[in-house]
């Protein structure tokens, strides 16, 4: 969110209010598929005001397949504030639960509000093909970032680890570094925790997407997605030489070699 229309909340009333209201009819009807960028992090002093412009968005769009889009784009902007304060390496994953919170809350009302519209008997089988799409890439932004956080907590300790190591107890630094190992360590673990129960968060909000999409839907998806499973675990396996038993890349000028091909058989074997 601009710091630019905090900066018009302040000054403007109902000037922008009315503003808001005409506007709203004209929201562009798709989410932009670009990188969102984060404004205003969790912690700033003005953050309130960022999650108050939103509400007041939201307030001023009446058609439910814009409101689910709003609440999706709006998720998708938590995932950058998520990521931006996980950047600093004294940040903690508290100090991302109101932004994490919020993403799961517009999650499913962008889920209730699509399944909605389809109980009242409109098609929105694509529309809801389409957000799924847009939380799954949410989906995955958070699971690598939340994978990225854990390997700094489990470098960071092993650091500590290897420093205590070198230091005998009455040494001044030794409590010290025991109290920090002690809060990286939780810190792993808490993060490895919130890693497996990702999916389970999101369970539900994608059950209603499927539900919505239709049987004939879900199935295209299920097969895109078992596609590119397959074509991105053949790629990964294309960058990952083989070694043969002599230490020899296989895919290399020697493959013609009969004993390296002897040997490759009976490793595959």
């Amino acid at each position: 969110m601009s710091k630019f229309i905090i900066a018009g909340i302040v000054f403007m009333t109902v000037p922008f209010a009315t503003f808001a209201q005409t506007t709203a009819t004209t929201a562009v009807s798709t989410i932009d598929t670009t990188v969102v960028k984060s404004g205003l992090l969790p912690g700033d002093f003005f953050y309130f005001l960022d999650r108050w412009t939103e509400a007041l968005n939201m307030a001023f769009t009446i058609n439910s397949e814009k409101k689910a889009r709003k609440h999706l784009e709006y998720a998708k902007e938590r995932v950058a504030e998520m990521s931006d304060v996980l950047k600093n390496p004294n940040a903690k994953l508290e100090h991302i639960e109101k932004a994490k919170a919020n993403f799961d809350e517009r999650v499913a009302k962008a889920a209730t509000l699509v399944k909605g519209e389809k109980d009242k008997g409109a098609d929105v089988a694509h529309l809801a093909r389409e957000l799924d799409d847009e939380l799954d890439d949410a989906h995955e932004a958070i699971r690598e970032m939340l994978k990225d956080h854990e390997d700094e907590s489990s470098n960071a300790e092993a650091e500590i680890r290897a420093k205590l190591a070198t230091l005998s107890p009455t040494d001044p630094q030794f409590n010290g570094l025991t109290q920090a190992l002690e809060s990286i360590t939780k810190e792993k673990n808490d993060t490895a925790e919130e890693l497996d129960d990702l999916d389970i968060d999101l369970d539900d909000e994608q059950a209603l997407f499927e539900e919505v999409m239709g049987k004939e839907l879900s199935e295209i998806k299920r097969k895109e997605q078992n596609e590119n499973r397959i074509r991105e675990n053949a790629i990964r396996d294309m960058e990952t030489p083989e070694i043969d038993m002599d230490g020899m890349d296989i895919d290399g000028d020697d493959m013609d070699d009969p004993e390296d091909i002897i040997k490759l058989k009976e490793v595959r074997e």
